[in-house]
C-alpha cells in the first residue's frame, strides 16, 4: 500500500510535466509563423517544407502558358520624326506565320515600345525623341513586334545639281540628301539653299544663274552644310556663217534662186553658141 501510494503520485506528476511542455512547445511554434503564409505547416512537429504525409505540400501549380506570334502590326518598319504620332493596326493569324482570321475576331490589345518617353495612346505612338525602336503588341497569350524608325537631326548632307554647268540666264534644280547618326535617310527637302554669287535667283531648290561665273550652291539644314560648284557660260555663240553663197548674207532660199539662174544662164548661153555653129556651117 505504501508504494502504490508513492508511485501513484510521481506518475501523475511525470503526465502533469509532459502535457505542460507539450502546450509550451505548440505556443512556442504558433508564435513564430507568418499568418497568411501557407507553406508554412500549422501543425507542429512537421517542417514547413515537408508537408504533411498524405497532404499536399504546397498549392497545385499551374501549367506554363504557352504565348505565339499571331499578331501583326502594320505598317511595318514605318519611318517618322519627332512628335509625329503613328496609329497602327492589328491583324490576327491562324498560326504563326499563317493566313489572317476571316472574320476578325474582337480583342483588347497593349501597345508599347522600348524607348522610354514615347506615348502610347491606344493604338498610337508618338516618339519623343530620334532613334530605331521596337514597337510590341500582346493580346493575352498572343503577340507581335514590327520596328519604329525616328529619324534624327542629319550628321552629314550632299547637294547634287541637275546639271554641272548652265548658259547664263538658266536654272539649276538642286537635290539634297543626308543621314542621321544611325544611317537613316533623311528628308532634304526642307533645306535652305544660299548662292556665292548676290544676283543669283533663289526658289526653293531652283536656282537661277543672270551672270557669267562659278556659282558656289551651299544647302543648309539643321547647321549642317553641303556645297557644290556649278559653271554658268555666256551665252551660246551664233551659228557659223554657211559656206559658198552663203557666206554673202543671202538667205538660203534665196542662194538657191541664184544658183538656179546662173544654170539657166550657162545653159541659154550653149545653145546660143550652138545655133551659131550650124548657121555658119550653112
Amino acid at each position: 500500500m505504501p508504494i502504490r501510494r508513492i508511485v501513484a503520485p510521481t506518475l501523475a506528476l511525470g503526465l502533469a510535466a509532459i502535457v505542460s511542455l507539450g502546450l509550451a512547445n505548440s505556443v512556442a511554434f504558433a508564435d513564430d509563423l507568418v499568418p497568411g503564409d501557407p507553406s508554412q505547416s500549422t501543425m507542429p512537429g512537421f517542417p514547413p517544407s515537408s508537408g504533411i504525409p498524405g497532404f499536399p505540400s504546397g498549392p497545385p501549380t499551374t501549367p506554363p502558358v504557352t504565348e505565339t506570334k499571331t499578331l501583326v502590326l502594320s505598317p511595318s518598319k514605318s519611318v517618322t520624326k519627332p512628335g509625329v504620332p503613328v496609329t497602327f493596326e492589328v491583324t490576327v493569324l491562324a498560326s504563326e506565320g499563317g493566313a489572317p482570321l476571316d472574320p476578325q475576331p474582337e480583342l483588347e490589345y497593349h501597345l508599347g515600345t522600348d524607348a522610354g518617353g514615347d506615348i502610347v495612346e491606344g493604338l498610337t505612338v508618338t516618339a519623343t525623341s530620334s532613334g530605331p525602336r521596337s514597337v510590341f503588341v500582346r493580346s493575352g497569350s498572343q503577340y507581335g513586334t514590327t520596328s519604329l524608325t525616328v529619324v534624327g537631326d542629319p550628321v552629314a548632307l550632299q547637294i547634287t545639281p541637275s546639271a554641272t554647268s548652265v548658259a547664263k540666264g538658266g536654272s539649276l534644280a538642286f537635290t539634297v540628301t543626308g543621314t542621321d547618326k544611325w544611317g537613316t535617310p533623311i528628308d532634304g527637302s526642307d533645306a535652305v539653299l544660299t548662292s556665292s554669287v548676290g544676283t543669283d535667283i533663289v526658289d526653293g531648290q531652283t536656282v537661277t544663274f543672270p551672270t557669267a561665273s562659278p556659282h558656289t550652291i551651299t544647302a543648309t539644314l539643321a547647321g549642317v552644310t553641303a556645297s557644290v560648284t556649278v559653271e554658268v557660260a555666256a551665252s551660246a555663240a551664233a551659228p557659223a556663217a554657211q559656206a559658198g553663197l552663203a557666206e554673202t548674207g543671202a538667205a538660203p532660199l534665196e542662194a538657191g534662186l541664184i544658183a538656179a539662174l546662173m544654170l539657166l544662164a550657162g545653159a541659154a548661153a550653149s545653145a546660143f553658141t550652138i545655133a551659131r555653129r550650124r548657121a555658119q556651117r550653112q
